[in-house]
């Protein structure tokens, strides 16, 4: 077993004590054969003033932990590849050397593509550069660690103006060369929004309609549709192209309870899947041609499902799909794109892996949906600010299949009686600020992100409502007074500026 260790910063903040538990080491190689850092199984040991992180195997790698990041609340923060050693890292000088790394490489990386850094972005992240420097000089103590948080304050900064430049000047290169752009923009629905149905043909060019087995079909054979049917209705009406599902999705309370009881049965619960999944297609493949056949598979366990069982299950789901009409557009939804769900020795496939596996099988994919889903456990993954999220949209470019993007982000820390009926809470809501404004200003951020990217087809805002069913505890657009957060604005301002179809009632 292999193990390293580092010295803890003195004195260490009460928010950053609390995140050391979660702190795990990643490979420098990932499962997939890439450069992504895929987190392993950890061993954390805690002391007065030394973390140490114990796995497996002896290998080097790099150090993840959420932390406390001054104005950015806890993000995710990962160390430069380290190699195994007897003397201990300084944890606050890995952390800051390892942001500014990323922030320096990536800056490089896209001016070579043509990006213009903002004014006084290269004298600041040189100055940085410098404080970094004296940081590491300085023999460990108090001030050091201070210089060293520092460091990683303005490196995380540093990260932030960056990408902001890059959606810029990604958007005004994709306007000139395309106009507006054709990225749909949508809510995922559950039915007609009733006296909102305005605020959302507004501010939308496009509508995902969600889909919950367990509502639908509360007893065996006997189907509620009215929803689905309201939600098309509204659509073809309003001439918003339509996606569907996840129609199947792992996640906890998503069966209906008589299926509920062949849980230890797979082959008689995929049976069920099937037939559901061929009974709603049927119904409506007239009208959705794009379905999102399941949610979470390389992730959620709610089953007690093994990796290799999820693999097949989604293999067969798809090809019942495909059987019912094989010119129909098949989506796969990955959750937790960075892989945090692998500190569990039960899995061992990572999200890119996943659909590399099954389209080495033969499945064949028209997208992939990528679930960034930040807050929310244990269906999300833990905060990353935009650098790392642009990081990892790039990454999943590779697999060489349009992306669309899930976003989803808590507005409130209150109990949220829908979300936990799915086993879905709030991941330490005392290390980070929740509110509708830190929700509007997180959503617009990551959604013109996503959209600028030119191999990113959709965005997609994940529940429309908070009174309709959802995993992302108060994630929704409307509250449960049926009230609009701001971030619905936002994304009107979003869509209007950038897209090429004007949602109805901008005109």
């Amino acid at each position: 077993m292999g193990s390293i260790s580092f010295l803890l910063p003195d004195p260490l903040p009460a928010a950053a004590q609390a995140m050391l538990p979660y702190a795990c080491f990643a490979t420098a190689m990932g499962a997939s054969g890439t450069t992504d850092q895929a987190p392993v199984p950890s061993q954390v040991d805690i002391s007065t003033d030394r973390l140490t992180i114990s796995r497996s195997l002896s290998e080097s790698g790099f150090l993840l932990i959420p932390w406390p990041v001054g104005q950015f609340g806890t993000l995710v923060a990962s160390t430069s590849t380290l190699r195994e050693t007897t003397e201990p890292y300084r944890l606050s000088i890995e952390l800051a050397r390892g942001k500014l790394n990323q922030v320096r490489s990536q800056a490089a990386e896209w001016k070579g593509i043509g990006l213009r850094h903002a004014p006084g972005f290269e004298e600041s992240l040189s100055e940085t550069t410098r404080l970094f420097g004296k940081a590491l000089l300085a023999p460990p103590s108090s001030e050091a660690d201070l210089l060293a948080t520092r460091v990683l304050e303005q490196s995380f900064a540093l990260a932030d103006t960056l990408v902001r430049e890059f959606i810029g000047q990604m958007f005004d290169t994709r306007h000139h060369e395309e106009g507006l752009l054709d990225t749909r923009l949508s809510a995922r629905i559950h039915r007609d929004p009733g006296d909102l149905r305005e605020e959302y043909i507004r501010t939308f060019n496009a509508m995902q309609i969600g889909i919950c087995w367990r509502d639908i079909e509360t007893e065996e054979a006997r189907y509620d549709w009215s929803g689905l049917d309201a939600a098309i209705a509204l659509a073809k009406a309003s001439d918003l192209p339509i996606t569907a599902g996840p129609v199947i999705d792992l996640s906890p309370g998503m069966l209906p309870g008589w299926a509920a009881g062949w849980e230890s049965d797979l082959p008689t619960l995929a049976a069920f899947m099937c037939d559901f999944l061929e009974t709603v297609i049927g119904r409506y493949k007239g009208d959705i041609r794009r379905w999102v056949i399941c949610g979470g598979f390389n992730q959620a366990d709610a089953l007690g499902l093994d990796d290799d069982d999820r693999l097949r299950l989604a293999f067969r789901l798809f090809e019942a799909a495909a059987q019912v009409d094989p010119n129909l557009e098949l989506v796969l939804s990955i959750a937790q794109p960075w892989g945090d769900y692998l500190v569990n020795e039960n899995h061992t496939i990572s999200p890119l892996t996943f659909p590399d596996d099954l389209m080495r099988a033969g499945l064949r994919l028209s997208a992939l949906e990528v679930e960034i889903r930040a807050g929310a456990t244990p269906r999300g993954s833990f905060p990353r600010d935009l650098l790392e999220t642009a990081r990892a949209i790039n990454l999943f470019g590779i697999l060489q299949l349009p992306l669309e993007i899930v976003l989803s982000l808590p507005s409130s820390s209150q109990p949220d009686p829908v979300a936990a009926a799915h086993g879905q809470s709030i991941w330490s809501p005392t290390t980070w600020g929740i509110s509708p404004e830190g929700q509007a200003e997180w959503g617009a951020s990551f959604a013109a992100l996503a959209m600028c990217v030119p191999h990113v087809r959709a965005v997609t805002w994940d529940n429309w409502s908070d009174l309709e069913p959802h995993l992302t505890p108060s994630g929704g657009l409307i509250d449960v007074a049926g009230q609009p957060k701001p971030l619905l604005s936002r994304l009107r301002t979003l869509g209007s500026a950038h897209l090429r179809y004007t949602p109805r009632g901008l005109e």
